[in-house]
């Protein structure tokens, strides 16, 4: 599946698994990473994500390694100059996990026949979701589309599709486009896995050529 949907999308595409392991080795990074950062990083090589290598207090919260939102929200406020309410309110909505143990990114194809990817992670450029959200509106699909610049691909993107099972979509944060690797140009979407063979089996590829 995940070929097919770099075919679509281009390479910047990332499928991801949550306490499934595979039998073979996996990167194991022994440096701390934010999510966004191990996202960039599993375009090229699978990587595994434990509670012990997961530094950003964002990422920790969206997975639920950690929980306190109000000294997060004290930390996002006083980095970012955003009002303490506004980023305590935004933190009531952006989606956090419980009973992550381990996050498994950059699932080849070959590793797809082992575990079945949650959701795919891809960047992709605005007039390719112009054409994504075509193809869900004529399926009856609504994304989720983030309005907050704050844990744009750890909590909008990656918590929000895996708990709800939507598609979603985020213009990045600060972050991200620092050490995600998301380029001025790109957006981020996340893809449920339930979505992926309908995308794959649509004529979005197609759609998306004639409109390039």
């Amino acid at each position: 599946m995940i070929e097919d949907l770099k075919a679509i999308f281009g390479p910047k595409c990332t499928a991801i698994a949550i306490n499934k392991d595979l039998p073979e080795m996996v990167n194991i990074p022994s440096n701390s990473m934010k999510l966004c950062e191990a996202v960039n990083y599993s375009f090229c090589t699978p990587l595994k994500i434990v509670h012990e290598n997961l530094g950003c207090p964002g990422a920790r919260r969206s997975t639920g390694f950690d929980n306190d939102d109000s000294a997060l929200a004290r930390t996002i406020s006083a980095n970012s100059q955003i009002p303490l309410r506004f980023t305590t309110d935004a933190l009531q909505e952006i989606p956090k996990l419980e009973g992550v143990n381990f996050v498994v990114l950059g699932i080849s194809e070959n590793m797809e026949t082992v575990i079945q990817p949650d959701l795919y992670i891809i960047y992709v450029q605005p007039y390719m979701v112009t054409n994504l959200m075509h193809v869900l509106a004529k399926n009856e699909i609504k994304p989720a589309i983030s309005p907050f610049s704050l844990l744009s691909i750890c909590g909008n993107v990656f918590a929000n599709c895996y708990k709800n099972k939507v598609v979603t979509l985020s213009f990045g944060c600060p972050e991200s486009r620092k050490h995600g690797g998301v380029e001025k140009s790109e957006v981020v979407v996340g893809i449920p896995f339930k979505y992926a063979r309908f995308l794959v089996d649509s004529q979005l590829k197609n759609f998306i050529k004639s409109n390039r």
